[in-house]
């Protein structure tokens, strides 16, 4: 019996020591991988410790949940935490961590992307921001050939391989240290998308719009078509129904999109010309979204507002003019657009 008792305390003393190592380990001394890749990982104004670890562990970027937990209450760093986005990458010590996310938010530079940019002009707004990304390196990132095309959100929402991502990068306020790279910028847009734009929306479409690459290349065009949340919703309804019936969309956001022009600048060739974004000679949706929309147009293709409306125009000052008929559309034409 003696024997048992001294084996028993034996393999518990064995089982502590180990334990006790592994979590100093774990605090002070591990090391990423040279291969490990960079996590974007962000905290919120007022967000707890409890939140931020269990974060942290889902995304891998802690092994122990206890063991981090346990360094926070001996080094009583539970306070220091600050609100920002952070470059962490997986097999950090916690020490590190810790102190990378203590860092003062000051440190940050912030970028504000509008609802309807395009690729392009999200690129500019990028290199104007951070210097040290070059145009060929924001192209080779979002062009058709992107490395973002094994993204498992982006496999998901169908994209076709010959479309760049245009329309996958959510617009938003966003943070980052000022040597962020490239792909880390765009991997963040990316995501913030795939978080507003999960695929199980599609179920409550109608029979034109299935998949997720076709809701974000809807909404682009209704981003760049009409500016208020309830316009967009009517909106909406008037493209799905023209889908529906075999209608163009007749808008034109898509040529002025493949050929650089204003909707003004527009001429009567531009409109009959027959190319893939010609949504006067084409029925359908184009091929890809036409900008990067906004919440408010995503929500307007998933949530559509039902008319007996088939045309629509802007008048001069800004309002929405809504037709049921074409000769109704056309006189809207007389008397709006002077």
């Amino acid at each position: 019996m003696a024997r048992w008792i001294l084996v028993f305390f034996g393999t518990l003393i064995v089982a502590g020591t180990a334990l006790t190592g592994g979590f100093v380990y774990d605090a002070y001394f591990k090391q990423p991988d040279d291969q490990a890749q960079t996590v974007s990982f962000e905290i919120e104004e007022g967000e707890s410790v409890k939140t931020i670890g269990a974060r942290l562990n889902d995304q891998e970027l802690v092994d122990s949940l206890f063991f981090f937990k346990t360094y926070i209450r001996i080094s009583n760093t539970g306070g220091s935490f600050k609100p920002g986005t952070f470059e962490l990458k997986p097999g950090m010590n916690y020490r590190s961590m810790v102190r990378m996310l203590s860092q003062a938010e000051i440190d940050e530079v912030q970028m504000t992307i509008p609802e309807g940019f395009t690729l392009k002009q999200i690129g500019e707004r990028v290199q104007a921001t951070f210097p040290h990304v070059t145009s060929d390196e924001w192209n080779r990132l979002t062009g058709g050939a992107s490395p973002f095309e094994t993204d498992e959100f982006i496999v998901a929402a169908k994209k076709p391989d010959d479309v760049d991502l245009e329309g996958y990068l959510f617009p938003d306020t966003y943070r980052f240290f000022p040597d962020v790279s490239a792909e880390d910028i765009i991997k963040k847009m990316v995501v913030t998308m795939e978080q507003k734009i999960p695929n199980s929306i599609t179920q409550s479409l109608n029979d034109s719009i299935t998949s997720v690459h076709q809701i974000l290349t809807l909404a682009s065009i209704i981003e760049r078509e009409v500016r208020g949340a309830d316009d967009m919703k009517i909106v909406a309804g008037i493209f799905l129904t023209r889908l529906e019936i075999g209608m163009p969309l007749q808008a034109d956001s898509t040529i002025s999109y493949y050929l650089g022009k204003t909707s003004a600048e527009l001429t009567t060739a531009d409109l009959k010309a027959d190319e893939p974004f010609n949504t006067y000679t084409r029925v359908g949706l184009p091929p890809g979204p036409i900008s990067n929309p906004g919440l408010n147009a995503i929500t307007a293709v998933q949530n559509p507002t039902e008319t007996g409306y088939l045309y629509f125009l802007t008048a001069d000052d800004g309002t929405v003019i809504y037709a049921a008929t074409f000769d109704e559309h056309v006189a809207n034409k007389w008397k709006y657009l002077k």
